[in-house]
């Protein structure tokens, strides 16, 4: 447990500092925020106000609000509770995977945003542990908190489904492919109203 906590902490300390502008750039594009310039406000505040990549679920909340004006508030503010840790804080890569789920980008390139987001050493492939991390968000996002997902096999079998040359390591189009093959992965991806997000968790 305190190995995995560890893992945890320092999956969310690496995939912060993968977060760019870029990222809310493209966001500003498909959600509600009014332009770049908005969006690199509320970046740099983020970052500033939260330098371990975990914020506190009133920032979600106004961010998310921002994002996605009509969605009920009532319904950000309970999927910020299901979300949050014990101790109330949100993971920054935990909200961004929320906006690329709830954005009306293109999967593919939502897809994309998200492998940036979680190769850590911007080497253009995701790793084992790379892609552990991003699993672990993934699923607790899809499935709840206390979900009875085996991660280990739903990993092994994503990547099995996109590693097609086999080295090992997953290129960008593997990522994607593997993603939209695999049943449970899949089923999140197509989560797009936190009605059904909170059905779920």
């Amino acid at each position: 447990l305190i190995h995995f906590y560890k893992r945890d902490i320092m999956g969310n300390a690496q995939a912060r500092r993968r977060i760019r502008a870029s990222d809310f750039h493209y966001l500003a594009k498909f959600t509600a925020f009014a332009s770049n310039d908005l969006v690199e406000e509320y970046y740099n505040k983020i970052i500033d106000q939260f330098p371990d990549g975990r914020m506190d679920k009133e920032s979600f909340i106004a961010t998310f609000h921002l994002a996605f004006p009509n969605r009920p508030e009532e319904k950000i503010m309970k999927l910020a509770e299901e979300i949050a840790n014990k101790d109330g804080e949100i993971s920054m890569a935990n909200m961004l995977i929320l906006f690329y789920l709830f954005c009306s980008g293109k999967t593919e390139d939502n897809l994309a945003h998200i492998f940036n987001l979680f190769d850590q050493d911007g080497n253009k492939v995701i790793t084992v542990d790379e892609l552990l991390n991003l699993m672990s968000v993934f699923i607790e996002i899809g499935e709840g908190k206390e979900h009875k997902v085996d991660l280990a096999t739903v990993m092994a079998e994503m990547y099995q489904k996109g590693d097609a040359d086999k080295n090992e390591k997953l290129e960008l189009k593997e990522f994607t492919d593997g993603m939209l093959s695999h049943p449970v992965t899949s089923k999140i991806l197509g989560i797009k109203t936190i009605d059904a997000l909170l059905e779920i968790l």
